[in-house]
């Protein structure tokens, strides 16, 4: 393949690539990390289409235009890696599209030759595609655990390696003195190496940001938003199966049903966003008094549903217990007390109990925990 075939094509691939980000960012206009990646697109493909047009007879403000838009879109790349996992890109992040800029001007205003000039985007290029290996690589909190995450790796990793063979190339055309020619070698470390490596990079980031948008999608079908927990349909599910599964190994199971004592009193003296900020404590607070194989869930309103596999008669009273301290030592604004009511039902000895009747039974005990004068269990 000659340069030319190859360069038209690694145009027109960058030019895809940006299509199919500013596409993505249409789609999600909210989410920073596609406009980061949508301007990145857009900034490497128009610097790639001058860098190779420039190629034939350069000249020295196209030369730095056409590299400063690819550096500036390869730190766009990094920021929206960035974005993506939630973290603040560093303030001196362009300095070193700044620092290429100086760097190559001067390059070129001391007629230095393409092989040393080479070196230098060679550098800035692998020194960016190290920042944003980095950023995925802290993000993810160590190794990459699913196929996107490692493709993402693997894409930068290839564009790295295309970096050094080139910088490889250059130091052999300097010591030995020679000429620039368009080998074999060349091109395929010129324009296949990279043409590969931006479209696995490319595809890997939009795996990456739909992998994320489905597993949110799939945690909202089975969470409440605002409390967090499960909400009414999943922990009624995982109920029904612990259920079955305490009645076929015969193992003891409680049920616990809780609610927020005057519940409506905050609402109405301090508005529903307070109400809210009550609610999502408490099932903190909930969450985090549990055991981490208790399943806790809100079943509607200001009630809450807790599985706690495991528990008998004993035990139950003493969870109940537990939480009811839990949520007493609690504060609202850190003045107004908080309490809640629960009632506690376990499986009979000899299992048969249906879900429903389970349940009934739990309530019945909350209703008689408020008869009591709330702030107190009942089993």
């Amino acid at each position: 393949m000659d340069s030319l075939t190859a360069g038209i094509i690694l145009i027109l691939l960058q030019v895809c690539i940006a299509l199919v980000m500013a596409g993505v960012f249409f789609a999600a206009p909210t989410e920073k990390c596609t406009r980061y990646w949508a301007l990145a697109g857009s900034y490497i493909a128009l610097g790639v289409l001058i860098a190779i047009l420039n190629s034939r007879h350069p000249r020295s403000f196209v030369l730095l235009s056409g590299g400063g838009l690819i550096m500036a879109g390869l730190i766009y790349q990094w920021h929206g890696i960035l974005a993506f996992y939630k973290k603040q890109a560093p303030k001196w992040s362009w300095l070193i599209c700044l620092a290429f800029l100086v760097s190559l001007g001067l390059a070129l205003h001391l007629n230095v030759p393409m092989a040393e000039r080479s070196i230098l985007f060679s550098v800035f290029t692998l020194l960016l595609h190290i920042l944003s290996f980095r950023a995925v690589w802290q993000g993810q909190n160590g190794p990459p655990q699913t196929f996107v995450q490692r493709l993402v790796q693997g894409a930068i990793l290839l564009l790295m390696i295309g970096n050094v063979l080139k910088l490889w190339i250059a130091g052999v055309q300097i010591c030995e003195a020679i000429p620039a020619t368009r080998t074999t070698f060349d091109v395929v470390t010129t324009y296949v190496i990279p043409a590969a490596g931006t479209v696995l990079f490319s595809i890997g980031l939009l795996l990456l940001y739909f992998e994320r948008t489905i597993e949110e999608n799939r945690h909202l079908a089975t969470h409440d938003e605002l409390s967090k927990l499960l909400n009414r349909r999943a922990i009624v599910a995982a109920g029904e199966r612990e259920l079955d599964l305490s009645i076929r190994l015969q193992r003891s199971l409680t049920v616990a049903f809780i609610d927020i004592d005057l519940f409506k009193h905050f609402n109405d003296e301090f508005g529903h966003a307070a109400g809210d900020t009550v609610l999502a404590e408490v099932a903190a607070i909930l969450q985090k008094t549990c055991r981490s194989i208790d399943l806790v869930g809100r079943y509607g309103g200001e009630e809450f549903l807790v599985i706690l596999p495991g528990v008998d008669l004993n035990g139950a009273a003493l969870i109940g217990q537990r939480l009811i301290n839990a949520v007493r030592d609690y504060r609202f604004l850190g003045e107004h007390p908080v309490t809640i009511s629960a009632g506690l039902a376990t499986l009979p000895l000899d299992g048969n109990c249906s879900w429903a009747q389970l349940i009934r039974r739990a309530d019945a005990a909350l209703y008689e925990a408020k008869d009591m004068g709330r702030n107190r269990f009942c089993v």
